[in-house]
């Protein structure tokens, strides 16, 4: 086992790239501002900024953005939480081989890699049109396959000597998949769930734009009926924004919790 321990001039180069981004963020606002302000008011491919400023107001009341928002939030991030700990806690099962139960989760793996889930969406919402979970249940069984599937594919490369090392102290099976293959997992988890976590964002909004029940899928599909440009600018900006955040959050979780590797 080895530890990724960040050098001064790693974290002096995040720093400079952290750096740079805010200016590059700052220079394409100052960007929108003037061109749209000022240039090109009258258009159809930006809203000038102080029409995106006044209609905060309307899209906070006609178009229930904290409904809307925390029903979205809610659902992508208590499932991918749901599904990390579900895993978690059937690793001996998922780890153990010819076993029954987790051979019958691989096998409906094929259908994720030919079949769309947003597809299966779709048939859920014709099954469950009123339901107001559904979208949180398509999302963790969503997390909880593509975790399940990056955990077996890893747990190929724990070294033997680690395996061999535990059965030679007496380990049991159980204890082996959760001290050794879990661990030596979960890093690699983590750093899956990066993209995991990007994934079920476009699904959900996705989900709740076919649905058009609620959530942020379905402020945008209220902004394109009403041809509200600055109401899909705004929404757009948010999602952005909450998109970056949690991405931030999982990768601090991994770099404070789960810093170490296993060659």
């Amino acid at each position: 086992m080895s530890f990724n321990l960040q050098t001064p001039g790693i974290l002096k180069l995040k720093k400079l790239a952290l750096k740079n981004l805010h200016r590059l963020l700052l220079f394409y606002l100052l960007l929108w501002v003037v061109l749209f302000e000022f240039i090109l008011p009258a258009n159809n491919f930006l809203p000038k900024p102080s029409i995106v400023l006044l209609s905060f107001a309307a899209l906070w009341k006609d178009y229930r953005l904290p409904v809307n928002f925390l029903i979205t939030i809610s659902s992508i991030y208590v499932a991918l939480v749901a599904a990390y700990f579900l895993a978690e806690y059937l690793a001996p099962v998922i780890f153990k081989k010819n076993h029954l139960f987790s051979e019958f989760l691989f096998s409906l793996h094929w259908f994720s890699i030919y079949v769309p889930w947003i597809i299966f969406g779709i048939f859920l919402i014709y099954w469950f049109p009123a339901s107001p979970i559904i979208e949180f249940l398509l999302l963790l069984v969503i997390s909880f396959f593509s975790l399940i599937i990056k955990m077996k594919e890893e747990s190929a490369s724990v070294g033997k000597e680690y395996l061999d090392s535990a059965v030679s102290l007496g380990a049991d099976e159980k204890t082996i998949s959760k001290k050794i293959k879990w661990k030596a997992v979960q890093p690699k988890i983590l750093k899956h769930s990066v993209q995991l976590h990007f994934n079920l964002w476009t699904l959900a909004i996705v989900f709740e734009f076919i649905k058009n029940g609620y959530g942020l899928g379905t402020i945008f599909r209220l902004a394109l009926d009403y041809k509200d440009l600055s109401a899909l600018f705004t929404v757009s900006i948010i999602t952005g924004v909450f998109i970056y955040l949690g991405t931030l959050l999982i990768k601090y979780y991994q770099n404070k919790f789960c810093h170490w590797s296993f060659n």
